[in-house]
């Protein structure tokens, strides 16, 4: 016979009561020191999975349970009949193979971050609509204004003017009305593309700025961003596969969450090297298809990176502002554009 020692949980109390288990041919005899002994088919009782260092539960018909550590009487009365508990459970009462586990989980994880995500997120973000990506656009630009951006002191018509020059640029584009250009006051000479179509550019860098051509190729280089769904496709991966499932299903909560997650992603991430070469690439076809010499976007990354050094604002905006590196091979590529 079998027989193992345990704690008797009854549901209503928080305390268990000691009882004794023993197995007699088909039958198990649970016994404790107030009640008459109750006589239950072995098979009336689940037990749960063993894993090594913790305490088995056998769950009995009317929702009460044992709880034990004795495994080796349990594994006698329960044999595992899988040959993948067994092997898991060997595998578990193992140091080596728990580090080894611990390993391949996090090559796993490595892997789905480095390639299954990305791919995942593109795709995401392909088949959000245009409304929904606007209003996550807007919803973006709203909550920047209340925690990071500032009214833009630049006249009324200092925006007129450069926004009718922003109109003829983009007339003619895909998605050329989708586009909408806002000025505010950052601290520091940057631009930057939400979804939807946004672009906030600083008054900063307008002042940087030293002809239309210079200012366009900013603007080109940020419609390249909004093409390409940088933004998007970068919070899609750094949200994770939950929101991924609920946006590729069309969940409006999934919406709602992403919604919520690009002001503090945009704020405290930076685009990928990818994502600026092929917003730098777009960028000079569109300089290109209107007239506009790429000369001048290498010109205001040389200009940038003079002013880099200087700024002294560590607000959370002038760190994403910051994602805009004006490096030499960037430089390179503008300047070598014919």
């Amino acid at each position: 016979m079998t027989a193992f020692e345990g704690l008797h949980f009854d549901g209503t109390r928080a305390v268990g009561v000691p009882v004794y288990v023993e197995g007699q041919g088909d039958e198990i005899v649970i016994a404790d020191a107030v009640s008459a002994p109750r006589r239950l088919r072995r098979e009336q009782i689940n037990v749960d999975a063993p894993i090594p260092g913790v305490h088995r539960l056998l769950r009995l018909p009317d929702g009460e349970l044992i709880e034990t550590s004795d495994q080796a009487a349990v594994a006698t009365l329960w044999p595992s009949h899988g040959w993948i508990e067994r092997v898991a459970f060997a595998l578990e009462s193992r140091w080596w193979a728990a580090l080894a586990g611990l390993g391949l989980t996090a090559a796993s994880v490595s892997l789905i971050v480095a390639f299954a995500l990305p791919l995942a997120a593109d795709a995401a973000a392909r088949l959000i609509s245009a409304k929904v990506e606007h209003f996550i656009g807007e919803h973006s630009l709203a909550t920047l204004d209340r925690i990071a951006l500032k009214p833009s002191t630049l006249t009324a018509n200092q925006q007129a003017e450069l926004t009718a020059r922003f109109d003829r640029f983009v007339a003619g584009e895909p998605d050329a009305k989708a586009y909408k250009l806002a000025f505010r006051k950052v601290g520091t000479a940057n631009a930057f593309a939400l979804p939807g179509g946004i672009i906030v550019i600083s008054d900063e860098m307008v002042r940087l700025t030293e002809s239309d051509d210079e200012f366009l190729a900013v603007i080109a280089h940020e419609a390249g961003h909004v093409r390409g769904r940088h933004a998007l496709r970068m919070v899609l991966q750094d949200s994770g596969l939950a929101v991924l499932m609920t946006v590729l299903a069309g969940d409006a909560v999934g919406t709602t969450i992403l919604a919520a997650a690009v002001p503090s992603v945009l704020l405290r991430s930076r685009y990928s090297r990818q994502f600026e070469t092929e917003a730098d690439d777009y960028a000079f076809a569109m300089l290109k298809r209107h007239n506009q010499p790429p000369k001048a976007f290498a010109d205001m990354l040389r200009r940038l990176q003079k002013e880099k050094p200087g700024a002294q604002d560590g607000s959370p905006i002038v760190q994403y502002l910051s994602t805009h590196p004006a490096t030499e091979e960037r430089i390179r590529r503008a300047e070598e554009q014919r």
